[in-house]
């Protein structure tokens, strides 16, 4: 399904709610497929890198898959050693949603079962993708028959230059605190700030400047992938990140009203089958800005849990803006 307008065209599959491709003009008018994404349906049923694709029902990693809820505990299923992985075995992204295209919207629905993952409650998802002058509004609405866990993101990753690696493409992030990670790639409930650390992406900094960093949170994960906390967090759609590329000229501002933004640098793409048009897909060649709740909360008491009540409507919204700074 494709959604197209003046400013962006955006293709989008039913195989895991997925973006194929964001289509941009750069500074000079070109048009750059901003997105890695593949050609065909069967990469992305093999895919372990969730690339394009609708996370659920809790994107991030839950420690030995636990989580309670009114006092009673439930074991998710683990897909990677003793963790919960970005919905599980077979999350969200890796379903048939049913879709409906409007004019300037695509909506993708999907029931997940009690017992799906070993989540409680029924839960019905409507995911609508909406174009907007420059701009794609992704919005998650989602309702349950118990109270459950539901934490839902994009997991696409960006590359301004359409191709190569991202490490000289520029990162905004806006906070002023980071989650810390174990060697696990896990929070372990303590917050820091960015000042004084590689993790500090206040001002806008190339990828690729502390990548190599001796700093013991960058080793972890061989570059980038933590949770940064949103600064100023009220609830309200606000600008989490912007990234913006020198080379294409082209900008990506990230806005949700979610109070954590992932930023993952493709530390681990190699091994992907190849992208679109034959094109291999390494390390680096594309990042994440992923808004969603904080990770891991179940194991770190002073995070909130994001629990969904039943009968309480989940609204959530990202927005991707891009337009190109010189002409």
């Amino acid at each position: 399904m494709i959604l197209k307008n003046e400013f962006l065209e955006v293709e989008i599959t039913e195989f895991g709610a997925s973006i194929v491709s964001i289509k941009v003009p750069d500074k000079n008018g070109k048009i750059i497929d901003v997105v890695l994404g593949y050609d065909n349906l069967e990469s992305y049923k093999k895919q372990d890198k969730y690339i394009g694709t609708t996370i659920g029902r809790s994107s991030s990693r839950i420690a030995d898959g636990l989580i309670k809820i009114n006092g009673k505990q439930y074991k998710l299923n683990c897909n990677e050693r003793n963790i919960h992985s970005n919905g599980g075995m077979q999350g969200f992204d890796k379903k048939f949603w049913q879709g409906t295209k409007g004019e300037n919207t695509v909506s993708f629905n999907y029931l997940s079962k009690d017992g799906e993952e070993n989540y409680p409650g029924n839960l019905n998802v409507n995911l609508t993708y909406t174009l907007k002058k420059n701009a794609l509004f992704i919005n998650y609405k989602a309702v349950s028959d118990k109270d459950t866990v539901c934490n839902l993101t994009n997991h696409s990753y960006f590359n301004l230059n359409g191709k190569g690696d991202i490490l000289d493409q520029e990162v905004q992030i806006f906070a002023d605190y980071f989650m810390e990670n174990d060697e696990n790639s896990l929070t372990t409930g303590k917050i820091i700030p960015v000042e004084n650390t590689p993790m500090d992406f206040r001002k806008p900094k190339k990828i690729g400047a502390d990548i190599k960093s001796n700093y013991y949170q960058v080793k972890y994960a061989n570059g980038f992938d933590n949770n940064w906390v949103v600064k100023d967090y009220n609830g309200r759609i606000k600008k989490a990140a912007r990234a913006f590329s020198k080379k294409s000229g082209i900008e990506l501002v990230v806005q949700s009203n979610l109070p954590g933004v992932q930023f993952y640098s493709g530390n681990f793409l190699d091994g992907a089958a190849a992208g679109k048009n034959n094109v291999p897909i390494k390390n680096h060649s594309g990042f994440c800005l992923k808004c969603h709740y904080l990770p891991n909360t179940s194991s770190n008491k002073n995070f909130p849990l994001p629990i969904l009540r039943a009968g309480e409507v989940y609204d959530k919204t990202i927005k991707y803006k891009f337009k190109h700074l010189y002409s």
